[in-house]
């Protein structure tokens, strides 16, 4: 029979060493005991259950072999609610709460139609339909198990918006939809950038939401392409990008819609990762 503190050494260490990061040990156990570095202080001398030290450990042991812990608790917390995540989603990541936030400060709530494309888990579509009362948002995803996450998702935040499957743009083209904003945090890591990406992200998360071919821009160009079927002169288009895609990005969007003023925006470690513009503005 151990203490809590005692546990929590011990799980630090072999995070450590085996090769990730430390401080999983106490998100893990806030996520399962509601034991924060602050209650920990109180109760860190108490005995743990043995029950409890079992299935903590099991969770800390998964990590050590590279599984995610979000993957093993079967959640991971974005923005301001938690989201249930399995295998066939990406893991919401920081830099994408930051794509929400400016989203939200940029865009009026006075009945816009907003689209998520490649919504996976729903985390950025179903963050902005909370925050909104009147805008009305659509996701969509290709893949019908990743969909399925975001429609319990939707339910588990008490949610509701339209759910479509399909490649990018081609569930609103088929239903004739128009947007006034499209939002896309889309696959977009070179495959030659596959051996920067940790080995709990390679094998455990899916290929299909992490790389994408033309050195991770072949997704943002096929959209680029195809705004006039699906967005409203005048509307805006709002990307998450890799930290060294703006200037490709921009001489692509120069090249098929000249004149349009592209802004770039840089993230909390400073690397850009917000890319957004208005579409329509330069266009007769």
């Amino acid at each position: 029979m151990k203490q809590y503190k005692a546990i929590l050494k011990e799980a630090e260490a072999s995070l450590s060493v085996s090769g990730q990061e430390s401080r999983i040990a106490s998100i893990v156990m806030e996520e399962l005991f509601d034991i924060n570095l602050t209650r920990l202080m109180i109760y860190g001398d108490d005995i743990m259950p043995a029950a409890d030290c079992e299935k903590y450990m099991d969770v800390i042991s998964r990590v050590c072999k590279n599984e995610p812990y979000q993957y093993v608790l079967g959640k991971a917390f974005f923005y301001d609610s938690y989201f249930k995540v399995t295998p066939d989603t990406l893991i919401p990541r920081n830099e994408t709460e930051e794509l929400v936030q400016f989203i939200l400060d940029k865009e009026a709530d006075d009945g816009l139609t907003a689209v998520d494309i490649g919504t996976g888990t729903g985390a950025i579509g179903l963050t902005l339909q909370r925050h909104w009362t009147s805008n009305k948002v659509i996701v969509t995803d290709l893949f019908e198990a990743a969909l399925e996450v975001a429609k319990d998702n939707g339910e588990l935040l008490g949610v509701s918006v339209e759910y479509l499957q399909g490649s990018l743009f081609e569930p609103l083209t088929a239903q004739k939809i128009k947007a006034d904003v499209i939002v896309s945090n889309p696959p977009y890591i070179s495959n030659e950038e596959r051996h920067l990406m940790t080995p709990s992200v390679l094998e455990h998360e899916p290929d299909t939401a992490l790389f994408a071919a033309e050195d991770g821009l072949a997704l943002y160009k096929e959209m680029i392409n195809g705004l006039p079927e699906v967005l409203k002169p005048g509307g805006r288009v709002y990307f998450e990008i890799g930290f060294n895609q703006a200037a490709a990005l921009k001489s692509y969007i120069d090249k098929v819609w000249p004149g349009i003023d592209v802004h770039v925006v840089k993230d909390i470690n400073q690397q850009d990762r917000i890319l957004h513009f208005t579409w329509g503005e330069a266009i007769d």
